[in-house]
Formats: C-alpha cells, structure tokens, sequence
C-alpha cells in the first residue's frame, strides 16, 4: 500500500514539475518579448519546486534513488554494511518524522489562521502546506516500509544492490 502512495506522489510530483516548467517558459516568453511579469509566478514557482523536490522522495526511497554513498559501503563487510544501511534508514525515519509533523502542525496552524501568503495572489497558506505535509508524510511512511523490509529479511530495494560485487540484494 505504502509503494502505491508514494507511486501516487511521484506521479503528482512529476505532473507538478511539468507545469512548474510549462510556467517558467511561459514567465521567460512574457518578461522577455512583452515586458510582462505574471504576477503569480514567483509564488506558484515556489510551491511547485518544493512539492516536485518532496513529492517523488518516498518513491525514491523505493527505488534506490536518493543519493547514498556506496562507495563507503562497498569496503564494508555486508553484515556491517547492511547495519549501517539501516542505521541510516532509521536516522532518515526519525528526521523525516520530525518534518511531516512539523508540516502538518504548521498546514493545521494556518488553516486555523486563515493564513494568506504576502504575495498579490493571497493564496491561503494551508493548501501549499497541506500538499507539503502530505508529501513528508508519504517520505516517513517510505522510510518505515524500508525499515521493516529490513527487519523482515526482504530487500528494501526495488533495483539492484549498487554495492560493487554483491549482486542482487537478498
């Protein structure tokens, strides 16, 4: 269930980068053959770039796509480098934690407040806050499948293990 949300986040994720991208050529046509700005643009731009950056990372866990540093790993015997591994995973769990709870906190405080943003466009502050929360979320959530993937003796990736010489992970 986890892999199918997180599949749904990357998803919206990449359908968020696509229209971030569709905006700034846009925003690069207007600026520079009509000498006009939109006025939304900037503050879109930003919510965009974060849900794009945080939507896809539980998926990225997944699938081996987060930057790691193998190398490090590679000189380790596997039973110390899948410790390690999940220490890691663990640490990752605990701070990603602390995020989606801060998101959610804060997406909660703003919709109580009724929250605009400072920008002309006065976007309520909670709906880029709830999207961002959501996303935290669905990060924890993948870090906690990939920790008990490592508890069960499955793999916690979906691709192959990149530590050099260890093959396919067990």
């Amino acid at each position: 269930m986890i892999d199918r949300l997180t599949a749904a986040g990357a998803a919206f994720a990449a359908a968020c980068c696509a229209v971030l991208a569709a905006m700034l050529i846009t925003e690069v046509i207007a600026t520079s053959g009509f000498d006009w700005s939109q006025p939304w643009a900037v503050e879109y731009g930003a919510y965009l770039c974060a849900i794009t950056l945080l939507g896809g990372s539980g998926y990225a866990v997944r699938h081996a796509s987060h930057i790691r540093v193998w190398v490090v790993l590679s000189y380790l015997p596997q039973p110390l480098a899948k410790a390690l591994d999940f220490a890691c995973t663990l640490a990752a769990l605990a701070i990603a934690s602390i995020l989606a709870y801060g998101m959610v906190e804060l997406a909660w405080r703003s919709w109580e407040r009724d929250s605009v943003s400072y920008f002309v466009m006065e976007t309520p502050l909670a709906i880029p806050q709830a999207l961002l929360a959501v996303a935290s979320l669905l990060l924890a959530l993948a870090l906690l499948a990939r920790a008990l993937r490592f508890l069960i003796g499955e793999p916690p990736d979906l691709t192959e293990d990149r530590i050099a010489g260890r093959g396919r992970a067990e």
